[in-house]
């Protein structure tokens, strides 16, 4: 359409000042009342967003208050072959958030936490009734010459009731800002926004997003692994912690609601309150923590509570690393008394690398291991040594028995044969088949694969139950024990999958 178009006889085009995803925004006049308007526009070539586009109108007419752009009208207009939609709203006179960015690159911290704290306003009255933006970024905030803040283009939202991608062609939101549940296709709620406008709040502080990398699927990756580089200096504490928190990978960890996010972010610019307490790390991977160690500051029952759940932790490690040891290496081994103590050997040596390797003076405390572990451990030293004495001259660490026969049992224990300590280079088996990729990583020494569902859309899309994302990387070195995450496309029922990835 052209500046003068006149829709539905009442709204006069006059200048586009913004476009996006499915709509060009123009300003307008309405000659009925007399008075500028925003008219925003669905652009040709996604008629099929149509209903998407209803949807927003209806959101946004829903919700009142300072912080949301006014619906004045919804219609549509003949234009020649194809029907326009057409959203008739409040003309805001200021620029986008990413504009302002864009020409100041970061923002004073107290005037950011402004901001963002009149987002997380418009956000909790939106998430009250039910509906999540799902496409929070620096582009659909728009500030005013008073740096009052609207949330705009609603055009992905979802009711609170249906929190899953359910179709292959629902927009997954903007990678730099989207949420690890997203990119897991876990439930959505109010919180995968906090994490978004906290990826916002993130920029206006340091002048990029959290993740900045040119790779969409390195931003993806490190959305659901990494935790983002620390602020500048320059930014104060208490607005640090803040963000933080937004970021946390596990939803619970996050602010409980946007009204409390708001109150944060004002009490942190003004200096009225200290750091805030935050929940405690989430990691999508347990850390790997030194036996004792507690974070600074900490009471002394806190310190004790924090090493007996640390003792646990690694006793549980320890354990699951020997049985999942166990029931990794069993197809491999030999046949026999020779095999099963192969067997024993190679999980205890798991269960060492996932505990850390006990130094040759002894270590004490949850780490180390038991009086039969070590047993266990000379035991399994012993068969090994053994079989470098028999008849095989050492050759195979399982295959020393008497019962074995032939060259092929040979050739297929030396074939098999994997460390089981140190480390090695992390292959690529993103593409691979979940078994596939999990046997590849078997066949080279690494003992901790562990899968994740997920699901891809758009150009990253992979095919069911291949593997989308790996951690670590692709090149990295990694121990032969230390868990592997491979994160795979699981399509359910609703979007043409429903069977079960093999693993």
């Amino acid at each position: 359409m052209d500046s003068g178009t006149l829709l539905s006889g009442r709204y006069r085009l006059d200048r586009p000042i913004d476009s996006g995803a499915m709509g060009a925004v123009w300003s307008a006049r309405d000659e009925r009342l007399d008075r500028e308007v925003a008219v925003k526009i669905l652009l040709p070539g996604v008629e099929d967003d149509g209903e998407r586009f209803e949807r927003e109108a209806k959101t946004l007419a829903s919700l009142k208050g300072p912080n949301y752009v006014e619906v004045y009208d919804f219609g549509e207009e003949v234009d020649g072959d194809r029907t326009v939609p057409f959203l008739v709203m409040e003309l805001v006179e200021g620029v986008s958030l990413a504009r302002l960015l864009a020409r100041e690159e970061r923002l004073d911290p107290a005037r950011a936490m402004r901001i963002v704290a009149d987002a997380a306003d418009a956000l909790d009255a939106a998430h009250r009734k039910g509906v999540v933006h799902r496409d929070v970024k620096p582009a659909n905030l728009l500030v005013d010459a008073e740096d009052r803040v609207r949330v705009v283009d609603f055009g992905i939202s979802l009711l609170a009731d249906r929190t899953r991608l359910t179709d292959s062609r629902e927009v997954l939101g903007t990678v730099p800002y989207v949420s690890p549940e997203r990119l897991r296709n876990q439930d959505v709620t109010g919180k995968s926004d906090l994490y978004s406008l906290g990826a916002v709040a993130y920029e206006c502080l340091a002048g990029t997003p959290p993740f900045p990398a040119q790779d969409p699927m390195a931003v993806i990756h490190s959305h659901l692994y990494e935790e983002p580089p620390a602020l500048p200096g320059s930014v104060p504490p208490p607005i640090a912690a803040v963000v933080a928190r937004s970021l946390r990978k596990d939803p619970d960890e996050r602010w409980e609601s946007g009204e409390a996010f708001a109150a944060a972010c004002r009490s942190a610019a003004t200096g009225e309150i200290a750091v805030p307490a935050e929940p405690g790390p989430a990691e999508s991977v347990p850390p790997e923590v030194a036996p004792g160690s507690v974070p600074p500051g900490a009471a002394p029952d806190g310190e004790r509570r924090s090493r007996k759940r640390l003792a646990l932790l690694v006793v549980a490690t320890v354990l699951a690393a020997a049985v999942f040891g166990f029931v990794v290496w069993s197809p491999w081994s030999g046949d026999g008394t020779t095999g099963a103590e192969a067997d024993g050997e190679s999980s205890l040596d798991s269960a060492e690398n996932a505990a850390g390797e006990p130094g040759e003076e002894g270590t004490t405390g949850p780490a180390s291991p038991s009086a039969s572990e070590s047993a266990a451990a000379q035991e399994g030293e012993s068969a090994a040594e053994g079989g470098g004495d028999g008849e095989d001259g050492g050759q195979d660490d399982g295959g020393g028995s008497e019962g074995d026969s032939g060259d092929t049992g040979g050739d297929e224990d030396t074939e098999t044969e994997r460390p089981v300590s140190g480390s090695g280079t992390v292959p690529d088996v993103t593409g691979m088949t979940t078994f596939a990729a999990r046997d590849h990583l078997y066949g080279l020494g690494f003992t901790n694969v562990v899968p994740s569902q997920g699901y891809f859309v758009g150009e990253h899309a992979v095919v069911h139950c291949d593997v989308g994302i790996q951690n670590p990387q692709a090149g990295s070195t990694a121990d032969y024990g230390s868990q592997i995450t491979l994160t795979y496309n699981y399509e359910d029922e609703h979007n043409g999958g429903g069977t079960s990835c093999e693993w």
